[in-house]
């Protein structure tokens, strides 16, 4: 599943494309929301913002749609007309006299109005977005909060309330970073060790943002592509790297399975 800083990218290339411009061509895929169509064609796409790992475009006239990639939803940037070549399946295309915005593969999808936009289940439900955020006090205010405090961190880390965008690859990332364990609680640590995970939580997922998912530092990546090693071998600190040395320490790296997914440690550097 995209998480965070993916969706956030996404809404980035949606928005160059499309965004200040005229809807020329507008087809749902699902349809009970084909009635729109006609609504929305000739109007202005007035913005596009990413909110954790949803995506709202909205259109002049207080009309807004909703998206969520879940496991396999994907945007692809065209050419006005064009299409790719991919076996997904469109559900939603978005034509402007220059370029198209296709989601294919996506079952989450919505068009609602300001005021009931602002009460969908998962907008309105969601934590502060780590890539929204300037500074740690919110990531503290979440983390210190009765309703979070006594949680472990590898599963706070996939709860959407807690952190809106950070998943799966970021949750292994951001406790290596901080040196946390996943077993551990807020509550466990003190405040030295609460203000590094904060400053690693924004840092890590701002990184993956900034670099298209790269999460690990400019020096390991640089070392790793002067070996000539591909991608997928220096993308990160640790997720997808069990039996491999650490970078900080040369422990070899565990993999684990919390709350349900594979969380990748390492026991030199996570001890506390």
């Amino acid at each position: 599943m995209p998480e965070g800083p993916e969706i956030h990218i996404e809404a980035d290339s949606i928005r160059k494309a499309i965004g200040g411009s005229t809807c020329r061509y507008i087809q749902f895929y699902h349809e009970h929301l084909k009635p729109f169509e006609k609504e929305l064609s000739e109007k202005k796409v007035e913005s596009v913002e990413a909110y954790g790992k949803g995506l709202v475009i909205s259109f002049e006239g207080d009309t807004h749609i909703f998206s969520h990639n879940q496991l396999y939803g994907k945007w692809y940037i065209t050419t006005a007309g064009n299409y790719p070549k991919t076996s997904r399946s469109l559900r939603l295309e978005i034509q402007n006299d220059h370029k198209s915005a296709l989601l294919y593969s996506a079952s989450d999808i919505d068009v609602m109005d300001g005021d009931s936009i602002k009460e969908h289940p998962y907008l309105s439900s969601i934590g502060p977005d780590v890539i929204r955020m300037e500074d740690v006090e919110p990531v503290l205010e979440q983390a210190t909060s009765k309703t979070f405090r006594n949680r472990s961190f590898s599963a706070l880390l996939l709860d959407q309330h807690f952190l809106a965008g950070v998943g799966n690859y970021l949750r292994s990332e951001i406790l290596f970073h901080a040196g946390i364990h996943p077993s551990l609680k807020p509550s466990d640590l003190d405040d030295k060790k609460m203000i590094q995970f904060a400053k690693s939580a924004l840092l890590i997922s701002h990184r993956a943002y900034e670099n298209k998912g790269i999460t690990n530092d400019e020096e390991n990546v640089a070392a790793a592509k002067k070996e000539g090693l591909t991608r997928r071998h220096y993308r990160h600190f640790v997720f997808g790297r069990d039996e491999k040395p650490c970078y900080v320490c040369g422990n070899e790296i565990i993999k684990e399975r919390m709350g349900g997914r594979r969380i990748y440690i390492c026991e030199g550097c996570q001890n506390g």
